[in-house]
């Protein structure tokens, strides 16, 4: 029994998809290591992978992934929804395996990031979302509500719903609509989460840094794309593929890297010293962007309405210029988005977000412990 971070056994879930949800959850691990928390990670696929390479000391636990599949056109509301039940299955075995190692392992507190089944009875569990609700197209908006009743009936499963944004009026200041709420009190909005920062004296040697991202095969068709008009573009350009399996650098003439995978704090060099970013409009890369005041130009993953909603809300405002992938230009859109859009006109700190997690997570435990007094 504990009412301390301090020597606490802490299970941190995470979604494998992308690599945004495992990387805005690594100062959150990080700071609980550093608060002396014994840290077990869950995952799958590759960013189970990816968590091994940043966090060397933690053990690790696999996860059955969600395999969601997605088409070459795109994700398909419809599609996504004939794979419910095989989702829905998933949710029960890893809430299973969950319940176990909890058990076995005398785990004192879960945080699940976007993983569903991610809980356990007994102990507080605490879910990381910017996703109330679920975008859907424009035709069929009015069965949003279907989407925001699915999470709803699994939010209550835990204690506390943590939302990487700041609040403004009824939702977040990055997230907007996705992250909406009606009034409930468990959901608690940190601030972003970023695992890279600004640096304060940036020198901006690299004129273009690509990141390349998300499910497959979008990953790969993006990939293909910047490969073939790359070498139009001057100056000096990096293209981070995504990979963190292959290890592997290209060296095409002497302005063009592509570079596999690279670490935290590859990462955040390479960001700070970047005159633009051209990336994926994915939520972890929004609040990379918020903490780093960078430029950007979004190409949202086809079909993936929360990355086209958020990238048109964000062109409206006059933030960030974005375009559909089957339009891009790089010659020609790089020079709008660096010409014509500011970034986000404020400033964001991990820091404040990380601290205000780690209050509620002594709180969390420090009642779980006064709670069980009177069982």
């Amino acid at each position: 029994m504990t009412t301390s971070i301090k020597k606490s056994k802490i299970l941190v879930c995470v979604l494998n998809m992308g690599l945004g949800h495992a990387s805005r959850c690594l100062p959150v691990i990080q700071d609980l290591q550093q608060s002396g928390a014994i840290v077990t990670i869950a995952s799958s696929g590759r960013s189970l992978l990816y968590l091994k390479q940043e966090i060397e000391q933690a053990d690790f636990l696999e996860l059955p992934d969600y395999e969601l599949s997605y088409s070459n056109k795109g994700v398909s509301i419809l599609g996504l929804i004939r794979q419910v039940p095989v989702l829905l299955k998933k949710i029960q075995t890893e809430h299973q395996i969950v319940g176990q190692f909890v058990a076995s392992h005398s785990i004192n507190l879960v945080i699940s990031d976007h993983r569903y089944g991610c809980y356990a009875e007994g102990i507080p569990s605490l879910f990381i979302t910017h996703q109330l609700r679920f975008i859907a197209p424009r035709s069929l908006r009015y069965f949003e509500f279907i989407g925001a009743a699915f999470n709803r009936h699994y939010h209550k499963k835990y204690n506390t719903v943590i939302i990487p944004d700041l609040l403004i009026q009824d939702r977040g200041v990055l997230s907007g609509r996705l992250s909406k709420i009606n009034g409930a009190t468990k959901y608690f909005f940190c601030g972003p989460l970023s695992s890279i920062s600004r640096s304060d004296t940036p020198e901006e040697k690299n004129d273009l840094l690509v990141s390349i991202s998300g499910p497959e095969p979008q990953r790969s068709i993006f990939e293909e794309i910047i490969r073939e008009q790359i070498q139009e573009i001057e100056g000096e350009k990096v293209v981070l593929l995504g990979k963190p399996e292959r290890s592997e650098k290209e060296h095409l003439g002497g302005n063009l890297t592509i570079i596999p995978h690279a670490s935290r704090s590859v990462m955040a060099e390479l960001f700070n010293k970047s005159k633009l970013i051209v990336t994926r409009s994915g939520y972890s890369t929004v609040m990379e962007l918020a903490e780093t005041g960078k430029k950007a130009l979004f190409v949202p993953t086809p079909g993936q309405t929360e990355q086209l909603y958020l990238a048109e809300r964000f062109k409206k405002n006059g933030w960030f210029y974005s375009v559909e992938q089957d339009e891009l230009d790089l010659k020609r859109d790089i020079r709008i988005a660096m010409d014509k859009f500011s970034g986000f006109p404020r400033e964001f700190s991990t820091h404040n977000s990380v601290v205000k997690i780690r209050e509620l997570l002594q709180s969390s435990l420090t009642r779980a412990v006064g709670d069980k007094k009177f069982d």
